[in-house]
């Protein structure tokens, strides 16, 4: 039976649970860290351990032993120090009883096409982010998601190009970016988002359209537009790993200065300086996971490290520009939807 408890998400736990191998004294690991971790959170005291940072040494030595036993006797289990299946699931019930599990998040809907128009003004569009793993600093933190932070850390940018490399580099610079918990805005790199995920691409393009439809219908002169509504998308695994992680669902808009003239045979020319605009809350969907040498980072866990004050949630931002140019009736040059360096 899987493992329920968040912080077991982990390979060295998930061959303890097998037997495969369990864990005995000798054992080094993150898996024998958390395993240190959830029994200090049980109230163990384990100063041996903990002496040089403050948590678990991932050593499993005589003092974790020790423990291991005692949880074992308390618990009408073998008393041999080895923690093998019965042991860990065991664990794993008395861990979920004792601390509030948030209760899973819905997998990400599909994008659901809405009729979209511009209207004339300035007021972006109303962006209405989802509820997130709830309130920050809303659960005592616990030492079992401290080694977990500490684990991930250990794969992150700059310490490691793990992550980068398993994930991608946006997807890596975002989750370090979550860690290092200051709920900082971070402007994301929109433009190589539209070049590396097909969908991504169609949705700009699709704005694009929509916005030269709304100016053509304009009076001669200059005017201001923006989108009625912001438009939500979704990057799927299955077109681009690193985007998946690195944003998921996420809201476009766009905005821009028109200008209707006519040439001298009377033609209706146009001129938008277009604004295609980004928003995402960055926070993990339900059913989200990724492991990177044995360390299991799920949207569950993500969650703990948020009401639990170690790691925020922050706001995903973006903008590209683009100058459109075309005559009336005609499309507007494809070479203009690039970014300036690719024309």
């Amino acid at each position: 039976m899987p493992l329920r408890y968040p912080a077991f998400a982990n390979k060295q736990v998930r061959q303890a649970t097998l037997n495969s191998p369990p864990m005995r004294q000798g054992a080094r690991g993150g898996g024998i860290a958390i395993l240190q971790a959830a029994l200090i959170d049980l109230g163990c005291s384990m100063p041996v351990s903990t002496r040089k940072t403050g948590i678990p040494d991932g050593v499993y030595g005589r003092e974790a032993k020790a423990k291991v036993i005692a949880f074992q006797d308390k618990q009408s289990l073998v008393k041999d120090g080895i923690v093998g299946r019965r042991t860990f699931n065991r664990l794993d019930a008395v861990m979920t009883k004792k601390t509030s599990i948030p209760l899973p998040k819905p997998a990400p809907p599909s994008p659901v096409p809405i009729s979209r128009d511009y209207k004339i003004g300035t007021t972006d569009p109303t962006i209405r982010p989802d509820r997130g793993a709830g309130a920050w600093n809303s659960v005592a933190p616990t030492m079992t998601a401290r080694v977990q932070k500490q684990l991930i850390l250990e794969i992150l940018p700059p310490r490691s190009a793990s992550a980068a490399l398993l994930i991608g580099d946006d997807a890596a610079r975002h989750l370090k970016h979550y860690m290092d918990n200051t709920r900082r805005k971070l402007t994301i790199d929109l433009e190589g988002m539209i070049e590396e995920v097909r969908t991504a691409k169609m949705r700009f393009h699709n704005e694009v359209n929509q916005a030269r439809a709304f100016v053509e219908q304009l009076t001669v002169g200059e005017h201001r537009i923006t989108s009625n509504t912001a438009e939500g998308a979704y990057n799927r695994k299955t077109e681009n790993k690193n985007w998946f992680f690195a944003i998921g669902g996420y809201s476009t808009w766009g905005k821009g200065q028109a200008r209707v003239k006519k040439d001298a045979s009377g033609q209706r020319e146009y001129e938008l300086d277009f604004e295609y605009k980004f928003f995402d809350r960055y926070n993990w969907d339900g059913g989200k996971k990724v492991e990177i040498f044995g360390v299991t980072i799920t949207d569950q866990f993500m969650d703990e490290f948020h009401c639990q004050e170690l790691a925020r949630e922050y706001d995903c931002v973006g903008s590209i520009k683009r100058k459109l140019r075309w005559k009336h009736g005609e499309a507007i040059p494809p070479q203009q939807l690039l970014p300036s360096s690719e024309r």
